[in-house]
């Protein structure tokens, strides 16, 4: 073969062959999983803290201590400011008793479940954090009308950079939503916050809010919004 022709069929054959592959971005559901992993859904095994529940009942204030005996955990500390009553303070121990016993705190939370596998997409990416929206649903329901309501809301999520992981979930409408005839649900809101227990600690559940305005048929009228906070964390674990 003379020179000319061998050189333009290696010339053919670099061109014909597959170019180097870029590595590939992470996918978005990537990185919401892996913001997901960082989050410390058993926090209670090692921490104690102080939660604030606010309702139509009131609000609550108490401390939990994984030190203390099992069913001597939780500590009522007042309710709307006030010193509880003996009363008070059995009930509450009991229905916090009732929460331990049916929480098992692994997995995430059924935080992923919330989200509409493939529907994450992009928002705004700055240097410190990723802003998606998503399709909301409810993995855990077999309710296919509330599926149904679900995905006529709208969801955000926001992954911080610096740590990588999940700040906050949001779902609300933003418009009335008619799921049935004589049924008018006028506000929809739920929203998750995460963040570290203490500087330089694991990050945990800081707050969660939930509320909803809707009637039905003239006569039902619903206005309900509660929320709770856990503040004052303090490492309570064997020492390494």
């Amino acid at each position: 073969m003379r020179p000319v022709t061998a050189i333009l069929a290696t010339l053919l054959l670099v061109a014909a062959a597959p170019a180097p592959c870029e590595p590939a971005e992470e996918s978005y559901e990537a990185l919401f999983e892996r913001a997901l992993e960082s989050i410390a859904w058993d926090f209670q095994a090692d921490w104690a803290f102080t939660e604030t529940e606010s309702g139509s009942d009131g609000d609550f204030v108490g401390r939990y201590d994984p030190r203390n005996p099992p069913g001597e955990r939780w500590r009522l500390v007042s309710i709307d400011g006030r010193e509880p009553t003996p009363e008070e303070t059995r009930r509450y121990a009991e229905r916090k008793r009732s929460e331990d016993d049916g929480d098992e705190h692994e997995g995430d939370g059924d935080v992923d479940g919330m989200v509409e596998p493939g529907s994450l997409q992009l928002v705004e990416e700055t240097g410190d954090y990723w802003l998606l929206r998503f399709v909301p649903t409810d993995a855990s329901d077999d309710d296919e009308m509330g599926r149904k309501v679900l995905e006529r809301m709208d969801g955000t999520v926001r992954i911080v950079k610096d740590g990588h992981y999940l700040e906050y979930l949001d779902i609300r409408n933003t418009r009335p939503i008619r799921p049935q005839a004589g049924v008018k649900m006028k506000k929809f809101l739920t929203r998750i916050t995460f963040g570290p227990a203490v500087d330089g600690g694991p990050i945990v559940m800081k707050s969660m809010d939930v509320a909803i305005k809707l009637s039905a048929f003239l006569l039902i009228r619903v206005d309900e919004t509660e929320s709770v906070r856990f503040s004052d964390f303090e490492y309570a674990g064997s020492e390494n």
